[in-house]
């Protein structure tokens, strides 16, 4: 018989299992190194944070905080996601001082509409963020999105607006 932790887990995974379907497939289509999805729930309650790196996702709401292992099944489908085309780490280049972005024509806008279109799917005032590996393993690119607001991108120390789409 589980235990009310286990219980307690079992019922934040069914809250969210849209979310954590959502986060997991969108980890997997951009090979993202960590995922960040704030789900914005409205005024009348707190968000819920889902962080999933390596498979692993750990599950933060208003009951608390839970992990949830890779293998763990969700009775949910992905919410809609935009196309996301990944480069491989190696074509992504970023110097944190200059600013200079160095990928493929559209890699870095697709991989932002594809953060954008995430933090999208949860609507309000949702954020999304997403860590992509770069040529240079110390120094990996981030991207924050969300709706109505321009895209960041920071590497290191270094922090940029991205033009919206």
């Amino acid at each position: 018989m589980p235990g009310a932790e286990d219980a307690a887990a079992l019922e934040a995974i069914a809250r969210n299992a849209d979310a954590i379907a959502t986060v997991r497939a969108f980890a997997a289509r951009s090979q993202a190194l960590r995922v960040v999805l704030l789900v914005d729930r409205g005024d009348a309650e707190p968000a819920a944070m889902l962080d999933v790196a390596g498979g692993a996702l750990e599950l933060t709401d208003e009951h608390g905080t839970h992990a949830v292992p890779a293998e763990t099944p969700v009775p949910a489908v992905p919410r809609e996601l935009p196309e996301i085309r990944p480069a491989p780490s190696s074509a992504l280049r970023a110097d944190p001082v200059s600013g200079e972005l160095a990928a493929p024509i559209g890699a870095i806008a697709n991989l932002g509409g594809a953060v954008l279109g995430l933090a999208r799917a949860f609507g309000g005032r949702s954020v999304a963020t997403a860590e992509f590996a770069t040529h240079d393993p110390e120094l990996p690119m981030t991207i924050v999105a969300r709706d109505g607001e321009p895209l960041l991108l920071a590497v290191g120390d270094g922090r940029f607006e991205l033009p919206l789409e």
